[in-house]
């Protein structure tokens, strides 16, 4: 039996590899080193990078977030604002404010909101509380006391995104009175987006 040293120097006993096998140094070297065959990769990879960059700095600018905006509605009755975002992410919690300015007395005002307000959405808190809730077709309805001309009320709503809701949902607000001779309707037309 030789001696373990004996096979070049090798003491494991384990014989030498054939020397065609192992690869030789230039080639491994223009492979890693001078990217030979690969001289794409390093644009690829600049490109996701920019790419997530550009989504970084449009999220942050807003485009994909919870930027609150302003629609409004008059006439002789009342005006009506509503302060809700117009694009949403799944997941997402919101809020919404309805103010409504009495020009008239208005007998019991029902709030008819459009049925984005609940389909898609957990709706979590209205404050004040309405006397009366119910539903219309697919709209929710809250109604609330008496306002003389001049009186103000807000109606604030704290929501959440479903997360599979996607698309555009409508946020729209009647508000009508009651009464023999009840005061002409205000409805402001809204709409968000739900982004994925």
């Amino acid at each position: 039996m030789p001696d373990s040293t004996s096979l070049h120097g090798d003491t494991t006993g384990i014989a030498p590899r054939d020397p065609s096998t192992v690869s030789t140094a230039p080639h491994a070297l223009a492979r890693t080193r001078d990217l030979h065959g690969r001289a794409h990769h390093p644009w690829v990879r600049r490109g996701v990078l920019v790419l997530m960059t550009v989504v970084v700095l449009l999220a942050l600018s807003g485009r994909f977030g919870q930027e609150d905006g302003v629609t409004s509605a008059a006439n002789a009755t009342a005006s009506v604002d509503v302060r809700a975002p117009g694009t949403l992410r799944g997941g997402l919690l919101w809020r919404g404010r309805i103010t409504v300015r009495a020009r008239t007395r208005i007998d019991r005002p029902q709030l008819v909101l459009g049925p984005g307000w609940v389909a898609g959405m957990q709706l979590n808190t209205v404050e004040p509380a309405a006397s009366e809730e119910g539903t219309r077709k697919d709209a929710l309805t809250l109604t609330y006391g008496t306002l003389q001309a001049g009186q103000e009320l807000s109606v604030y709503l704290q929501l959440q995104v479903n997360p599979e809701t996607r698309g555009r949902q409508d946020l729209s607000v009647h508000l009508e009175g009651s009464g023999p001779h009840p005061p002409a309707p205000v409805h402001v037309p809204l709409h968000t987006t739900v982004l994925p």
